[in-house]
């Protein structure tokens, strides 16, 4: 059995059929980077595991604990998944009325009930872990993007979450602060973090990932090791998009 198993996922925005019965099995560990052109439920396949978004039809389970996922789905359910997942958003999310660190604790108080003085504990070691000790005190106003969404990868990981979700998060970010932001990430995934990755950089899924998956009208495409998807890839679309994006084998992981 699979540490996470989503089962028939659909989701549709009116007529615009954006989920179209998407299976996906994750490991424990896995870093799967999810590629594929805009439009094709990347985002929507995340937005569907944190319950942003409400699918027709599907279930997940965590662990053997299986959840409705669909709008016959509980508020105990929607609770537990938010609780097993964390979300880093395109457009960081924090408060502006709380500093870094404000932030950071926001979710062990208010949803984990934690106190006060575990939640700072929690969030210093948080802010640390991602290299934001010195900005604690600093509001979001006075940061750049990529210390602001280093914060938000910081709230997440307090949370401590069975399941990571990275929905594009460089893609809000100046070229000079999309490095360190990746950096981060490339740290958290080796230590063993699972998560789900959408991000149109390319060369860096490829490095950072041990499975990339290629959507493409609401379907899962494609699944595969890195080398398999992008040097082998077994479907027509996957080499068109691939050829489209210009992937060669010395790419830089990602330009600054």
């Amino acid at each position: 059995m699979s540490f996470i198993e989503i089962k028939n996922l659909k989701k549709k925005f009116k007529n615009n059929v954006v989920l179209n019965g998407i299976d996906l099995n994750i490991e424990k560990g896995d870093v799967i980077g999810i590629i594929g052109p805009s439009g094709t439920g990347k985002s929507t396949l995340l937005r569907c595991l944190n319950q942003l978004e409400i699918p027709e039809q599907g279930t997940i389970k965590i662990d053997g604990k299986e959840m409705d996922l669909s709008s016959e789905r509980n508020k105990t359910n929607t609770q537990e998944l938010r609780k097993s997942s964390g979300m880093v958003f395109q457009q960081f999310n924090l408060f502006e009325r709380k500093t870094a660190l404000g932030n950071v604790e926001e979710g062990l108080i208010v949803v984990q009930k934690k106190s006060k003085e575990e939640a700072r504990r929690i969030a210093l070691e948080e802010l640390e872990r991602v290299g934001m000790t010195a900005w604690a005190q600093h509001y979001p106003r006075h940061m750049s993007g990529g210390q602001q969404q280093r914060v938000a990868i910081a709230r997440a990981l307090a949370m401590k979450p069975r399941l990571l979700l990275l929905d594009e998060p460089t893609s809000a970010l100046d070229p000079e602060m999309v490095g360190e932001v990746l950096d981060v990430i490339r740290e958290i995934a080796n230590e063993g973090f699972t998560m789900l990755l959408v991000s149109h950089e390319m060369a860096f899924v490829r490095n950072v990932s041990n499975r990339v998956m290629f959507m493409d009208g609401g379907v899962i495409v494609e699944d595969g090791t890195p080398a398999e998807v992008f040097t082998r890839p077994k479907n027509e679309r996957t080499k068109e998009f691939l050829s489209k994006m210009h992937m060669l084998e010395n790419t830089p992981e990602y330009y600054i």
